[in-house]
């Protein structure tokens, strides 16, 4: 090869080098002018549930992390949930007053409470349902004594001693309206004490209260020992009402209704999921596991007809939580009467059939 073409071989290959090298060049000159669009992180919900795990609040299972592994389809995408947990739903409302949480479990007695004495900056609003009491053939918490008491009615609670979860709270409240029905006092004719519910099935046995309310699973516990009877539950003292409810701060709802539609229709997805025949067995494993209570124990009744109902749209109505509420203001534990319409929205749920 002479080398003329070897000068010229090496001209040419200098050019493309020179070429490539400018294209390059021209290639990182030109990213800002067409910047790479970053994907915005989802919106984060922060729940505060109201201190029961597993089946007392459903919700504690469902964004619990094998269920955002597994069954939230939308958890990471459209929303993310960040949990903590208060001591009752006072406890929550209290979180959502100080704005340090964005939805959380509450019960009837928390909700009015709020509203009434207008806690929460914007208000709040019950978005979907939980569980319910007071639903004939399906579970409710009993007030009960032992087997040989001579209580056999509501009547019959007059100079007695009973025991309950939380003074106000929403099994208080169910006592009061059932005492007041059967021409009671419940400041004068009833002493009320108040304990935790693991407690009181001990104490009747004990005979330190003559009457105690049991909720799950300490109600299963108890009635396996045998020895005592139900003398009422809520069934039949007030319409079916909504124990527990997932609520949101309102400004919260209007700043972020994706989110929180993204949140419940993961919700409804995974509690239809749960109630599979076919995931029962995982699903107790799973929950008896949150719960830190025997697989075997909660196979029992978790589920089944021995179980709270649930809705399988967790449809909430304001004309299930009035009745309740009124009985609250008549019974004076409220400081004004509230129309509940208001603060209610079930629009946020996925539409079912």
């Amino acid at each position: 090869m002479s080398s003329h073409s070897s000068s010229r071989d090496s001209s040419v290959n200098g050019r493309r080098n020179f070429i490539k090298q400018g294209a390059a060049v021209a290639a990182a000159l030109s990213l800002p002018a067409f910047p790479m669009i970053a994907r915005a992180a989802p919106p984060v919900i922060r729940y505060a549930s109201a201190g029961v795990v597993g089946p007392g609040e459903l919700e504690t299972v469902i964004f619990s992390d094998w269920f955002k592994a597994n069954v939230l389809k939308r958890h990471g995408k459209e929303y993310v949930i960040e949990t903590t947990t208060a001591r009752g739903t006072p406890g929550v409302a209290t979180l959502l007053a100080a704005e340090q949480a964005d939805l959380g479990t509450l019960a009837f007695t928390s909700l009015a409470t709020t509203i009434a004495q207008d806690a929460v900056p914007g208000g709040v609003t019950a978005i979907a349902e939980i569980h319910r009491d007071a639903v004939q053939g399906y579970a409710s918490n009993p007030f009960v004594v032992l087997a040989d008491s001579p209580v056999r009615t509501i009547a019959d609670l007059k100079g007695k001693t009973v025991a309950v979860n939380a003074f106000n709270g929403s099994v208080d409240i169910i006592l009061r309206i059932a005492l007041q029905a059967h021409g009671l006092d419940p400041r004068k004719d009833v002493r009320v004490v108040e304990m935790p519910f693991g407690n009181i099935g001990p104490a009747l046995r004990q005979k330190r209260i003559d009457v105690g309310v049991l909720a799950m699973p300490f109600q299963v516990d108890e009635a396996k020992k045998g020895g005592i009877r139900t003398v009422f539950d809520a069934v039949g003292v007030v319409p079916p009402y909504p124990v527990l409810f997932q609520s949101a701060r309102t400004r919260f709802l209007k700043s972020q209704p994706a989110a929180v539609r993204a949140w419940l229709a993961d919700y409804v997805d995974a509690q239809r999921w749960i109630y599979d025949p076919a995931n029962r067995k995982q699903v107790v494993a799973l929950t008896a596991d949150l719960a830190k209570t025997p697989a075997a124990s909660l196979d029992e009744y978790f589920l089944t007809a021995k179980d709270f109902y649930r809705d399988p749209n967790a449809t909430i109505s304001a004309a299930s939580l009035q009745p309740p509420i009124d009985a609250m203001a008549k019974l004076g534990l409220l400081p004004k009467p509230v129309t509940i319409a208001p603060y209610v929205d079930a629009s946020y749920l996925p539409h079912r059939v």
